[in-house]
């Protein structure tokens, strides 16, 4: 599998500008798959408590994981099985209060809610890591911003309490963003992947238990959206954005990871029957235009200048 090989390249890929596009093109992918099995897990969670259904997804891809990167992982390496947990922890508290939230708020008021964490992430890293970002990413995050706000209709006008949750859902998200950034350069990228999603796996049944929930048993209707997530939402998105957070920026990270709603709208159209609206449209419009800002370098923006100056 090309990822999988991409992800045993060293110091060569990361001075390569190709690499790094790979890079983000495999994040935007697990975007992707994100955003067009939102239906898929909203239909299951209908049969199945959800942290069970978190539980058995994550276990899943632990599992598979541990396979497939065994090599990478053994013999195990303590500072990174810690690093892995305490992501893990910040990972599961994002869907634990996301999915709390949405028990008491609408779908949209939440996709923009989460969303936000595409602001959250740039300021948190000024403030933690003393980390500015570039001037192209600043204004590609305000584009991506403007276009969530489009995409959900408007920000909700009264907080509820299922937004309040949402809200801290998105800030347990931008920390895990910018904390993924903190310690993929530093430890091995798929074993600190690896017990992430272990970590999670642990604590969504470890919940399920408090509150009288457990189970093992997965209904024939929910399977399809068990594996499907457990592998490509999983176990190839979050393998993705570990090591991509080895070279690219948090910020950046946040950037293309607006687009989830985006695909989620799409997906919701074609599969669903849902309608595309206009404000899909325009706000999906000035996502992608956000992403594409944030990938002119200064010097790619001189050189411009320099062309169109030179044919005046």
């Amino acid at each position: 599998m090309l990822w999988i090989a991409s992800f045993e390249r060293g110091n060569e890929g990361m001075a390569s500008r190709a690499y790094l596009l790979w890079m983000d093109f495999l994040l935007f992918a697990a975007t992707f798959f994100w955003g067009t099995t939102f239906i898929i897990v909203k239909n299951a969670v209908a049969h199945m408590d959800v942290y069970v259904f978190l539980g058995i997804r994550f276990g899943i891809a632990f599992m598979v994981m541990i396979v497939l990167f065994r090599k990478r992982i053994w013999p195990i390496h303590l500072p990174t099985v810690l690093a892995g947990v305490f992501l893990g922890v910040f990972l599961f508290a994002a869907f634990a209060f996301q999915t709390w939230g949405l028990t008491h708020t609408s779908a949209t008021n939440g996709a923009f809610l989460t969303g936000m964490n595409v602001v959250m992430v740039p300021i948190l890293s000024l403030i933690f890591l003393r980390r500015a970002p570039a001037p192209f990413a600043v204004l590609g995050v305000l584009l991506a911003f403007t276009g969530l706000y489009f995409l959900a209709g408007g920000a909700p006008s009264e907080w509820n309490r299922g937004d309040r949750l949402v809200f801290i859902c998105a800030l347990w998200v931008s920390f895990h963003i910018m904390l993924t950034g903190v310690y993929a350069p530093k430890f091995d990228t798929m074993a600190l992947a690896t017990w992430q999603i272990g970590a999670v796996a642990a604590l969504s049944m470890g919940f399920s238990m408090g509150t009288g929930s457990f189970s093992l048993y997965v209904p024939p209707s929910a399977w399809g959206a068990v594996l499907v997530t457990a592998l490509f939402c999983t176990v190839f998105a979050f393998a993705v954005q570990t090591h991509a957070q080895r070279y690219t920026t948090p910020t950046r990270t946040a950037l293309i990871f607006t687009a989830e709603p985006v695909f989620g709208a799409l997906f919701a159209h074609l599969y669903g029957g849902e309608p595309l609206l206009e404000q899909h449209l325009i706000g999906g419009g000035f996502i992608f235009a956000g992403m594409v800002l944030a990938e002119i370098r200064p010097g790619i923006w001189g050189r411009i200048n320099g062309l169109r100056n030179g044919r005046k």
